[in-house]
């Protein structure tokens, strides 16, 4: 929809470049004024309106969400601390120091490498 009414908007400011020279140098009058103004009011009317619709999830054919809503595989939330301040994930088979640096000690101790 965004794409649409840039088109539009650039169609506009091309047929209002159009205009001779001569012209140019003429106001466009009360009316037409009005048709420009009313047309910059419907472009953004529509980008509003747009931009408050929810927005369609789109799911591919033979893909299902793995989870249901609210829902996580256990697997995932068995970290542990084998010390204070580390943490071990073996979902990823890696241990984390508080600060978010891999502990390759602790990783090397408690899964092997």
């Amino acid at each position: 929809m965004h794409i649409k009414l840039i088109a539009a908007a650039a169609a506009a400011a091309l047929l209002l470049s159009g205009v001779p020279q001569a012209a140019q140098a003429k106001t466009i009058g009360p009316t037409g004024a009005a048709i420009v103004g009313g047309v910059a009011g419907l472009a953004i009317g529509a980008a509003i309106a747009d931009a408050n619709r929810p927005k369609k999830k789109i799911y591919y054919e033979g893909y299902a969400p793995p989870y249901r809503p609210g829902y996580y595989d256990p697997y995932f939330n068995q970290a542990f601390a084998p010390t204070a301040g580390v943490v071990c994930y073996p979902a990823q088979r890696l241990c984390y120091n508080n600060n978010g640096t891999v502990a390759n000690n602790w990783t090397r101790r408690v899964y092997g490498y």
